[in-house]
């Protein structure tokens, strides 16, 4: 076995054991995760797969890919809270997977499990790949279409093995984004892919992400169901769907000033947060002596792609920020890992594994705490031992840059999960909501 697949597999292990506990244990209360669950439900039982409900009304307003997923889920585990959330840890997960390949092929192990860790521990990651909404799978396929189109762009037809049966999972990619939650997932990695193409003097290499076929694929996963629903339904559908883009782009039912996202981004995604101006300016200093990689290059064009497209969206809500997660998670291993892999002696590099030393005092401080007076969720010992088995696993590898460098990761990484599930279980929003109908469900 290589040390990629030893890698991958602990690192896989690890997250799971972490993110899956208490997993069904908390009741399904937050507003978007109850109409999934429902509209599945109700899918399941009335046998109606095509035209989904929620209390027995119509519900067309969103893509039904999210309901089928969920009610797959269903099937085989039946219903409960546990199958809710089943598809948003999986998706994530695959995330994670498709960002660790990525960075891995364009540079080297330590980055691309750095990248992996940073994802699936960032708080807007463990928020939303630990609940049933959709966020997470419109997440993935969003990546997964941005890989496959960075591929394309940056090497030679006759460098690619398999290019038309890439194209093909590049349409289907951006179809089932699309079918996920909407115009986003077209939006997202098109423009991207299309502004990184320009900034790299290759705007005739974007048409290589496309073929008909492909684009044949994309039409019929994206639009085949909206397609019989207008045939079918068409007064009903056209108001829904009016309905849903004028409160999304022009009236707004969540609407939020345009800085809300820069004004909330420490908080969704901490503890990584503070590494932003660290990274601008490292990303500044290094394409300016022609040193930045060129995947991270298109990370920042991915990333100026999401926050424009954000700012200037009527709606504003948190699930949204989960977009930025990818390309921050490349930018920030980027930047963590060059300074293991040039000046070990140097004076961040010290700082970094001074942080790790403070990082673990403080998590085994914390997990003491709580483990006795046990305010915590069930089961917190549980994370003692992943603690401890994650510790040893990388001292024994401390000798071996990829250890060295992730071991700056992982204890803030547990931390952070650790107070996370202590959030989730006291301050839970049929707890703290003031919004009536969201106590309610």
């Amino acid at each position: 076995m290589t040390q990629t697949q030893k890698t991958l597999i602990f690192l896989i292990i690890t997250i799971v054991s972490l993110l899956i506990f208490n997993f069904g244990g908390r009741p399904v209360s937050k507003i978007q995760e109850v109409r999934i669950a429902e509209t599945a439900r109700e899918m399941l039982v009335s046998g109606d797969y095509i035209v989904p409900r929620y209390n027995g009304e119509l519900r067309l307003q969103k893509p039904p890919l999210p309901y089928w997923v969920t009610a797959a889920s269903y099937k085989v585990f039946g219903i409960n809270e546990f199958s809710v959330r089943l598809p948003a840890l999986i998706f994530g997960l695959l995330t994670a997977l498709v960002l660790f390949v990525f960075v891995k092929n364009e540079a080297s192990l330590m980055v691309a499990s750095n990248a992996f860790l940073i994802a699936v521990t960032s708080f807007i990651g463990i928020r939303y790949f630990r609940s049933g909404e959709a966020d997470a799978m419109l997440l993935c396929f969003i990546s997964l279409a941005c890989v496959i189109g960075y591929g394309l762009i940056t090497r030679a037809t006759n460098q690619i093995k398999h290019t038309q049966k890439l194209r093909w999972l590049f349409g289907l990619s951006i179809g089932l984004a699309f079918l996920s939650k909407g115009p986003a997932g077209v939006a997202i990695p098109l423009l991207a892919l299309l502004l990184f193409a320009w900034q790299q003097k290759k705007l005739a290499q974007f048409k290589q992400c496309f073929s008909l076929s492909g684009v044949v694929i994309f039409l019929i996963v994206a639009f085949a169901w909206y397609g019989w629903i207008f045939w079918q339904l068409p007064d009903i559908a056209q108001h829904f769907m009016s309905k849903q883009l004028d409160e999304t782009f022009i009236s707004g039912t969540h609407a939020k000033p345009f800085y809300w996202y820069f004004a909330h981004f420490f908080e969704f995604f901490m503890p990584w947060g503070f590494l932003l101006p660290l990274a601008i300016f490292s990303s500044k200093q290094r394409l300016t002596q022609n040193e930045l990689p060129v995947y991270v290059q298109f990370a920042w064009a991915w990333l100026i792609v999401v926050l424009v497209l954000l700012t200037f969206t009527v709606n504003k809500q948190m699930q949204y920020a989960l977009l930025f997660l990818p390309p921050l998670a490349i930018i920030f291993a980027d930047y963590v890992s060059a300074y293991f892999e040039t000046d070990k002696n140097s004076k961040l590099t010290k700082i970094n594994q001074g942080f790790f030393i403070v990082a673990l005092f403080i998590l085994a401080a914390v997990m003491l705490y709580f483990g006795v007076k046990k305010w915590a969720v069930d089961g917190i010992w549980l994370l003692v031992i992943m603690l401890l088995a994650i510790s040893v696993f990388y001292f024994l590898n401390f000798k071996n840059k990829v250890g060295k460098a992730s071991l700056l990761l992982v204890t803030p990484s547990v931390l952070v999960i650790a107070l996370s599930m202590l959030v989730v279980s006291v301050y839970a929003e049929q707890f703290v909501s003031k919004e009536p109908r969201k106590t309610a469900a």
